[in-house]
């Protein structure tokens, strides 16, 4: 036992005396003489200059670590940062035993509250673009004359750093603030494990993931492989994806990319080298959440929670689509279903897009929607970021009534009713409110023959008061057999100015609405005349000769004109005081005859209403018992 323990010394003490013998050696390399030779090999692999304030110092141990206090590299020439590199500190772990043979093998290199400006030229030139000054003809080249042997960095680290990004044709900074970032390989060639939090322009990220060796970058040896996961904006993220690189063109094939519930499937080529970058791509996927994915970089703003909730229909948030400016683009996405946000699924559906100059033309959306088909062509003029312009052109075809009502959160039990949407607009502006209140160009929306059933106790709203007005018969009838019903605005600069051209006809009823329609304030002023188109018994308090409707679009009011309600019921006791109780129903049929035979044929300019004075010879006819409205009303009051 007494043999063990001395030999277990003796091995204690060897590796001592080593361990001494090493620090000794370490002592006596003087750190500073590394500096000139880095200095040198940086200038002449970059031409930028790298300039150490602080200090340097070696703290000792099994990997020695070397820290440089306030370091910067120089920017290029054309920069309008002064410096594209500023780092608090600089921390380099270094491998010992090539230390001693004076060969810098670095195992981590980490970056202490560093300072980064990525900027491009005008022509789209990045300032990471290192293009050294080339050497005189003959002169050694400075890395070959220099104690600097071998170099390879095994970890490399960001802490609580920034980085800004200009586009040098736009002008656009995107900031990005780095918590951490961190790239691990055990030798160049092994994987690359990466992983990053932070956040770009106030958007969160966090990812990490597995990237190719570093030799297949530096040989340019296609394809680069590229797997990352993790969350944006708080949504599960993920990229897979094969780089190639070749001139001026990125192509990623295939790529892979997942945010939510969302995955694109397809390939991507971008095109750098001109004042834009140029996107190609053509995507598929099986679904597509809308909400889930920027689009086109149209951002809205944030409300402030403590922002009272806004008085109008259409949002005010502004929105910027300032990212149609940035890049060109072309290409074509197809999915198997597109859900926008209340949940509504649109099938099959198609785009085809180019940008082109802060011009996005959409000639081709295909869907199909609610029953139905849509088609669609957009354009939008992004170059006034204040003042965007849009046109709209669309065709909706074969919708169903019910899926068109649940859109509005209208819950109807209805059967048929197929229904066609047509819209011609132009408008402009950074806000739906905006895009509202400037429309011009025609919408058309026609219902066909539809039942729709006249349930018991419905919410009191202003369209179920609205329609209990016009139509005496919803309240006693179990559902209401529509024929049609028309709805068609004409709008310039935001107001729709409407002569007729709202209409609806039921087996019974039939109305049609004159009025204004104020979208630059969300107010509407319509007058709806009820006709009615069937001889029965009518109670005269239900009938309604002029009905109001008016107020903000989010809570208009139902008036009926008592001047013409009056009026009616005066003609109806003329007819009671003669005992002429058929006449009741007569009257109000030939009214409605000559008013309009046919509302929803005028509402859509088909047809134009009869001239009431072609029936003065029906209407002169029974005058004696409209004499003296005065003492009908009287009688029919009981005075």
């Amino acid at each position: 036992m007494t043999l063990f323990w001395r030999l277990l010394a003796l091995i204690g003490g060897a590796m001592l005396l080593l361990l001494i013998a090493v620090a000794i050696a370490v002592s006596t390399v003087d750190i500073k003489t590394f500096v000139a030779p880095i200095q040198g090999h940086i200038k002449a692999t970059t031409g930028r200059d790298l300039t150490i304030r602080g200090g340097i110092d070696l703290k000792l141990s099994l990997e020695p670590k070397v820290v440089i206090e306030d370091v910067a590299l120089s920017n290029a020439p054309w920069g309008k940062a002064d410096k594209m590199i500023i780092a608090k500190r600089v921390e380099a772990q270094l491998a010992l035993l090539p230390l001693l043979h004076r060969d810098f093998e670095v195992r981590s290199f980490s970056l202490i509250e560093p300072t980064i400006a990525l900027e491009t030229d005008a022509n789209g030139r990045g300032n990471w673009d290192f293009g050294g000054p080339s050497p005189p003809p003959g002169s050694p080249a400075p890395a070959a004359a220099s104690p600097l042997g071998g170099l390879f960095v095994g970890d490399l680290a960001i802490s609580n750093g920034s980085l800004t990004y200009r586009d040098g044709e736009s002008g656009k900074m995107t900031t990005v603030a780095i918590e951490t970032l961190s790239l691990n390989a055990r030798d160049a060639r092994s994987a690359v494990s990466a992983r990053f939090r932070g956040t770009v322009d106030d958007v969160t990220v966090a990812l990490e993931g597995d990237l190719g060796p570093l030799t297949l970058l530096a040989q340019r040896r296609w394809p680069y492989p590229i797997s990352i996961k993790g969350q944006v904006n708080r949504e599960d993220t993920s990229v897979a994806a094969k780089l190639r690189i070749e001139d001026n063109t990125v192509t990623l094939d295939p790529l892979e990319l997942a945010t939510g519930k969302s995955k694109l499937v397809g390939r991507m080529d971008v095109i750098t080298g001109k004042p834009r970058p140029k996107l190609k791509f053509n995507f598929t996927a099986p679904a597509l959440a809308l909400e889930a994915l920027p689009l086109a970089g149209a951002v809205q703003a944030p409300a402030s929670k403590s922002a009272p909730k806004s008085k109008y229909i259409f949002g005010e948030s502004p929105i910027s689509f300032s990212g149609l400016r940035a890049v060109d683009a072309t290409g074509d996405l197809a999915l198997d279903a597109l859900v926008l946000p209340q949940g509504q699924r649109l099938e099959h559906v198609r785009f085809q897009l180019s940008l082109q100059n802060g011009i996005l033309d959409a000639p081709v959306i295909q869907a199909d929607a609610l029953g139905g088909t849509l088609s669609a062509q957009l354009k939008v003029d992004a170059n006034h970021e204040t003042d965007p312009a849009f046109t709209l052109k669309m065709d909706a075809k074969n919708l169903d009534l019910a899926a068109v009502l649940a859109t509005f959160d209208i819950k109807r039990e209805v059967r048929g009713g197929k229904t066609s949407i047509n819209a011609d607009l132009s408008a402009h502006g950074a806000s739906p409110r905006r895009w509202a209140s400037s429309a011009s160009g025609t919408f058309t929306a026609i219902v066909g023959p539809a039942t729709l059933r006249n349930a018991k106790g419905e919410l009191d709203s202003a369209l179920n008061r609205l329609a209990e007005a016009v139509n005496p018969f919803r309240n006693v009838d179990a559902s209401t057999e529509l024929n049609c019903a028309v709805i068609r605005l004409p709008l310039r600069d935001g107001i729709a100015h409407v002569d007729r051209t709202i209409a609806i006809e039921t087996n019974k009823v039939a109305a049609s609405a004159s009025g204004t329609l104020d979208f630059r304030d969300e107010t509407l002023d319509l007058s709806i005349k009820p006709q009615l188109r069937q001889g029965i018994n009518v109670n005269v308090a239900e009938i309604a000769q002029l009905v109001r409707f008016r107020g903000p679009f989010s809570s208009p009011t139902v008036a009926i004109d008592a001047v013409a309600t009056a009026a009616t019921v005066a003609r109806i006791g003329a007819a009671v005081q003669t005992g002429g109780a058929s006449l009741l129903g007569e009257m109000l049929l030939s009214q409605a005859t000559a008013d309009s035979s046919a509302p929803c044929q005028v509402a859509l300019d088909h047809a134009t209403s009869h001239n009431t004075s072609t029936s003065a010879k029906t209407s002169n006819k029974p005058s004696e018992p409209a004499q003296d409205i005065g003492k009908a009303l009287n009688r029919l009051l009981g005075r």
